[in-house]
């Protein structure tokens, strides 16, 4: 599905805004049924935690008994009409769970099995399973009892389907050697669902598509449409006949597809090669395909995506049907109804063709859809993707929509989790973001897959999942049954796909990245904020575990898919690999940090480079937004423990020393420097700083770990550095700059400007960082997380952190220190610890008495020299109803008459208003008498102001602002004021954090309390 089509369809922007539909009860369908339209039948599922689990999941499966066990002699009866394949399969099933004679008839031997007839139809009878009733074709019943005085199990399926999905469920209901005693009712809640191969890239072998056909049996899938994008004999070579192999690979895939119960589909785009006026071009259409009939093919789809409206391939083309939107629909729905004719004469067993139009994403009607709708034969079905390529979410309503303009049944053909436009992705997450009315109101529900065939059964499981039963769709449990279900039984195997799947979860329809772990890293920084050190190892030693398996992915994922998932995805697991030793690394980096243990820490550091450097380096991308985010915050949390992360000077390089000039003397009570160990050990490098008036003074022998931390004792300094012997005579020193956190490695791996001479390259130190730790600064820097405040009057404490960044290159501890203005209540800790290089958070607690006047306080916060001053507004109690709700609504302007601003004020949280991209745009409301108003809340949609004032008036014509809100987030914003005699209230716009207008879901506004 690369988007290589007229104007690149806008690439992957267009997006679904607006709510989603409800469907009501689910539908079971023979045939697509209207979005919204009444169900054929209901689902009366029961969850029984008990039960074992049957994917897709089963619209009713209750308890009814004990198991029924299945020892080595069963007796099979099989109904005379009894679907074959199904046969085959429930025999290899049998075989699989230990069975070694199946007898043929009654009375034989051991549990009998009655496969479809009276028979079956009887015992079903006798267990009180219900009534075959309404359901649809492709459904089943089964059930597992006592009937006759032996242990029983029944089934029974409608039309060609039914039995042979009754044989799935029933794969799945024998655990050890035994059928759990359940009934089932069952049925599909789409009539069509399956996948289409329709990616560019390199095509699928027989092989991979014969076991994804196979997949596809397991899943009760019943669709597979060929549609690859770069093969050229669907395409520019539509008319010239496949080569002999390319011929034996569709008869196969068509006896794999008859066995597995999958309805073979071709695809054809001849648009760009064909004219479209002459019958002898639509022969030769026709002619290819009776030749794909021939070969197995038994539905087919024209597609004319990439037609021009301007261009044609033959002069009577235009003379034929003019140019423009209009006369290509015309164009495409004389070939397309000459086809289902044909079709219909010489195939009456066919499936209804289907047309992929020109606007095929498109929202609403146009002159190109209205022309097709019109010419179009009636048994055509359109195919669409939704609005938009790949869109986010698609809706009932849209659906609905889309049929309403083009007048036909629809295909809907969903771009995911085809991954063609963003090739250095997988997306592994499951099926979201649709309607269940979508899969119930659509001819058909195909799912695009990737170019990674065996990766892609996880989406596609989700997906199946959902066409199967729409309101019974539970993503994430989806989601973990598909992962198992590639992985197999090996449980390292699982954890492994887990991971790799975790780590490849979003994608346009959205999804979390790594959630399982983020919980994992939120634990480990949050004990690196607290003293207790069982609950640092236990966060770290969990957190080092999970990176652990997602080092040795690529190993654990070798056998899946028969090993062919271990190919399609080593690019994505060896980054994963990557990340996995980074995130060793990096947890053993900052525990070796935590425990003082300087030299190991740098050990780690230094291992971690190289890793990380792969990391960016490689065109795969695993846990986006995530993995990399937290490398980056271990560096700058290692930098500030090491004082790599300090501006101390300038870096001056010579042979035999590595200096860094402060730029004034200064206080100096200790010296860190890292180096590459063993680097310059021998040669006798050694640290030294240099005191004006006197000149050099040695601190100490640098170490060969490559760590070295010296005390200087309070020494007065204007430089320090790291010298050698170099054994030949000395060159004046060349400044190179401001010193970097860390100083980069030269390709030859020696520090920058370290050699002079070919003897002294090899036994000088290379240098990675120089650090100063200065006695004359704050031993911890303070700042507050937010510099102000609201608290109620009356009300209870209100939490703001003061944040410590240790300066020192060790443990800081103190006081941190609150005054308290009269009327304000405040509370801190009574000691605070800062630990080396970390950033504490510490608690301030505000309350503010009854009785305390309204207004603005200032709270002075200290730690030590650092001061910082904390506003604190006080405001009055509110209560009462929403005073927006019955108030008269205005606005400087709407976007459209379908957002107006009314929509913020009436309740429904699915409505909206939304203004014009301004950024002085404003929503007003008008009280219907005066009031003294305490609160205002905002429900901002994704388009929200980043500075907006709060306004207010007695008279809608004198405005005065009653609150400024200067860093506005979006989502739900809490306001507060004390602003008497208001009756006009204004949101008033200063600037928009996004390029569209303002847009709010809803405004409340409530009265400061009575007795206030």
């Amino acid at each position: 599905m690369r988007l290589r089509r007229r104007k690149q369809a806008t690439a992957v922007a267009v997006a679904v805004l607006g709510g989603l539909l409800s469907a009501g009860t689910p539908a079971a369908v023979a045939a697509p049924s209207a979005p919204g339209s009444p169900a054929v039948a209901t689902s009366d599922r029961t969850d029984d935690g008990t039960l074992p689990a049957v994917w897709p999941r089963p619209q009713s499966i209750k308890a009814s008994g004990p198991s029924v066990p299945l020892f080595a002699e069963v007796t099979l009866v099989v109904g005379a009409h009894a679907d074959p394949y199904a046969v085959d399969a429930l025999r290899q099933i049998l075989r699989d769970a230990g069975v070694r004679t199946v007898h043929e008839a009654l009375p034989g031997r051991g549990p009998v099995v009655r496969l479809g007839g009276d028979g079956a139809q009887g015992a079903l009878r006798s267990l009180h399973a219900p009534d075959r009733g309404d359901l649809p074709s492709g459904g089943y019943r089964i059930a597992v009892g006592r009937v006759a005085g032996r242990d029983t199990v029944a089934m029974d399926g409608v039309g060609e389907d039914g039995l042979f999905h009754g044989v799935q469920t029933l794969r799945q209901l024998i655990t050890d050697e035994s059928v759990a005693g359940v009934t089932v009712r069952d049925w599909p809640g789409t009539a069509v669902r399956g996948m289409t191969e329709g990616f560019y890239g390199q095509p699928w072998t027989r092989a991979e598509r014969l076991a994804q056909i196979g997949f596809m049996g397991r899943t009760k899938q019943n669709r597979y449409l060929y549609a690859a994008g770069d093969d050229p004999y669907r395409q520019a070579r539509w008319r010239d006949p496949y080569p002999a192999d390319r011929r034996a690979d569709f008869r196969a895939l068509a006896e794999r597809a008859r066995a597995e119960h999958v309805t073979l589909g071709w695809a054809v785009a001849p648009g760009q090669a064909m004219c479209m006026s002459s019958d002898n071009d639509v022969k030769a259409l026709t002619k290819k395909l009776d030749a794909m009939w021939a070969l197995g093919v038994r539905v087919f789809q024209l597609q004319f995506q990439d037609v021009s409206y301007s261009e044609w391939h033959c002069d009577s083309d235009a003379d034929t049907f003019g140019s423009g939107p209009e006369a290509a629909a015309r164009a495409q729905a004389r070939v397309a109804s000459k086809v289902a004719r044909h079709l219909a004469d010489r195939h009456p067993d066919a499936e209804p063709l289907s047309v992929m139009p020109t606007e095929f994403y498109q929202d609403g009607s146009t002159d190109y859809r209205r022309a097709l709708a019109e010419e179009l034969d009636d048994r055509v079905q359109i195919a669409w993707t939704g609005v938009g390529v790949v869109p986010r979410t698609i809706t009932g309503g849209e659906l609905a929509g889309a049929r309403a303009t083009f007048r036909h049944p629809l295909v809907t053909m969903d771009n995911y989790p085809v991954n063609d436009y963003a090739q250095d992705r997988i997306f592994l997450g499951p099926y979201t973001g649709r309607d269940p009315a979508v899969a119930m109101g659509s001819a058909a529900l195909l799912a695009n897959a990737m170019e990674q065939p065996s990766a892609s059964r996880i989406p596609l499981f989700t997906a199946a999942d959902f066409a199967w039963n729409p309101k019974g769709y539970r993503p994430q449990e989806s989601w973990q049954a598909a992962i198992d279900d590639l992985a197999g039984d090996d449980a390292r195997t699982r954890d492994a796909l887990r991971a790799l799947a975790g780590n490849s979860a979003t994608s346009v329809l959205g999804g979390d990245e790594s959630a399982y772990l983020q919980p994992l890293l939120a634990a480990f920084w949050q004990s690196r904020t607290t003293t207790d050190a069982t609950a640092q190892a236990d966060a770290a030693r969990s957190l080092r575990a999970a990176f652990t398996v997602m080092r040795e992915t690529p190993q654990r994922l070798k056998g899946p898919a028969d090993g062919r998932l271990d190919g399609e995805v080593r690019p994505w697991t060896e980054q994963l690999s990557r990340y996995g030793r980074a995130g060793e690394l990096a947890v053993d980096l900052l525990q070796a940090q935590s425990r003082g243990d300087g030299a190991a820490a740098w050990q780690a550091s230094l291992a971690l480079e190289p890793v990380r450097k792969a990391t960016k380096a490689s065109g795969a991308t695993v846990g986006k937004g995530v993995l990399g985010p937290f490398l980056d915050r271990v560096r700058r949390e290692a930098d500030a423990w090491t004082g790599a992360d300090r501006d101390a000077g300038t870096v001056t390089e010579a042979p035999g020393s590595h200096t860094v000039r402060l730029n004034r003397s200064r206080p100096v009570e200790t010296v860190t420097a890292m180096t590459v160990p063993g680097s310059g050990a021998g040669a006798g490098a050694t640290l030294e700083a240099h005191v004006p008036g006197e000149g050099w003074r040695s601190l100490g022998p640098v170490s060969p770990t490559g760590w070295t931390q010296t005390p200087a004792r309070g020494l007065r300094v204007d430089a320090i550095r790291i010298s050698w012997p170099t054994g030949g005579p000395s060159t004046p020193p060349v400044i190179t700059g401001t010193m970097p956190p860390i100083v980069p490695e030269s390709p030859m791996g020696s520090s920058i400007g370290t050699g002079a001479s070919g003897s002294a390259r090899g036994r000088a130190p290379q240098v990675r960082a120089l650090v100063p730790w200065f006695g004359d600064e704050p031993a911890a820097r303070l700042d507050l997380v937010r510099g102000e405040t609201d608290a109620e009057i009356g009300g209870g404490p209100q939490r703001v952190e003061a944040r410590l960044a240790a300066r020192r290159p060790a443990e800081v501890r103190g006081t941190l220190t609150a005054e308290a203005p009269e009327g304000i209540e405040v509370r801190v800790p009574k000691q605070t610890r800062v630990p080396r290089g970390s950033r504490t958070a510490v608690p301030v607690e505000i309350t503010v008495p009854a009785g305390t006047p309204a207004g603005e306080y200032e709270v002075p916060i200290g730690f030590g020299e650092e001061r910082s001053t904390l506003t604190v507004r006080a405001y009055p109690r509110t209560a009462g109803t929403d005073l927006v709700r019955t108030a008269a609504v205005s606005s400087s302007g709407d976007e459209t008459p379908d957002f107006p601003a009314t929509a913020a004020s009436d309740g429904d949280p699915e409505t909206r208003w939304s203004s014009p991209a301004e950024d002085g745009a404003w929503w007003q409301a008008e009280l219907p008498q005066p009031a003294r108003v305490g609160q205002v809340v905002l429900h901002w949609q994704d388009a929200y102001a980043s500075r907006y004032r709060i306004q207010v008036s007695a008279d809608g014509r004198t405005w005065r602002t009653a609150a400024t809100v200067r860093n506005g987030q979006g989502g739900r914003e809490s306001i507060r004021m004390d602003a008497k005699d208001t009756r006009f209230l204004r949101v008033q716009g200063d600037a928009r954090a996004t390029e569209f207008g303002y847009s709010l879901w809803s405004v409340e506004a409530y009265a400061v309390a009575a007795t206030e």
